[in-house]
């Protein structure tokens, strides 16, 4: 069983570059606590460093299943009363089976305060991403199948390439809305397999905050995720959140999962969140459930003069 499962990652991956394309930005449940992996205008919300660390368990129980884990780093390179500019940059690093890609990336942001109170970002990002083939892991049962053409001729066990991400951000003191477009070189990895390509994806990100009373509020969002020749991913969530330092939810994956969220602020400079899918897909049988965890750290003791009296629009992390 072990050897067929990967027998059956490497040949759907290396015969569909469809599949290449999905995994190179995989979703996210806690997608609201990561948003520079997504978009590079987020780069420097924040006027202080910020850190964010997070792994993505994914179909828990099921042989060579993805398993993704990321660390980033934002912060401010300089603010005024009216524009600001950001700073950031990640490491993520997936793997699924034999195969694993690693992404490393640096942003830069520029801001600029509307006359409403309103922020409006454009950000771009540069980076590396190297994809791997762990080719000794594996182990076939028939030889015809060592004719695969991402084990033969030419092919190497890992390539590496550049990427270029391009985004826009709004937000007021209660909403949010942004659009990022990873990956918009799509490079093709004719390596791996004729006409494979490391895909375009097009995320589109929103969410609002809602006062209910004095403690409570209501923090619904939405994502969806597009790349080319593949159905669109969307996510639906709603947290109530007690003071703004406790928040519990649920969302819903379109056609996938549905997704219980926490996420507590232990102290003034540290959050954790917590997120758990149950699938309800037909993947049920091999690996139901998926768990993610997303550690903020920040320590930030002074105002920022380019959000104002507003404040940063809470309806996000």
């Amino acid at each position: 069983m072990k050897n067929a499962t990967k027998i059956l990652l490497v040949l759907a991956m290396a015969s569909c570059g469809l599949v290449a394309q999905a995994q190179f930005s995989g979703v996210r449940s806690l997608f609201l606590m990561s948003n520079l992996l997504d978009n590079p205008a987020a780069a420097g919300n924040s006027p202080c460093l910020d850190m964010r660390m997070g792994v993505r368990s994914q179909w828990a129980g099921f042989e060579g299943a993805p398993l993704t884990s990321f660390a980033s780093l934002s912060g401010r390179l300089g603010q005024g009363t009216t524009f600001a500019h950001g700073m950031g940059g990640y490491v993520l690093n997936d793997d699924i089976g034999p195969w694993s890609n690693t992404r490393l990336n640096l942003a830069y942001s520029s801001k600029i305060r509307l006359s409403s109170g309103a922020r409006l970002s454009a950000g771009v990002g540069l980076g590396l991403t190297q994809y791997r083939l762990d080719v000794g892991s594996l182990r076939f049962p028939e030889e015809s199948a060592t004719d695969d053409p991402a084990l033969i001729g030419n092919a190497s066990s890992q390539m590496v390439f550049p990427t270029m991400d391009l985004g826009l951000w709004y937000e007021d003191k209660l909403n949010f809305a942004s659009l990022g477009v990873l990956n918009v070189t799509a490079t093709t990895l004719n390596d791996i397999a004729q006409g494979t390509s490391s895909g375009r994806v097009v995320v589109l990100t929103g969410g609002r905050y809602v006062k209910l009373d004095r403690r409570f509020a209501f923090k619904p969002a939405a994502q969806m995720r597009v790349a080319s020749g593949l159905p669109a991913s969307i996510d639906f969530q709603g947290t109530f959140s007690l003071d703004d330092r406790i928040s519990m939810g649920l969302g819903y994956r379109s056609g996938t999962a549905m997704v219980g969220i926490v996420n507590m602020k232990l102290f003034e400079s540290m959050t954790v969140g917590y997120a758990y899918d149950f699938g309800v897909s037909a993947l049920n049988v091999a690996g139901r459930n998926s768990h993610e965890i997303v550690i903020s750290l920040t320590a930030c003791d002074k105002e920022d003069p380019f959000f104002g009296t507003s404040g940063r629009c809470p309806a996000y992390d």
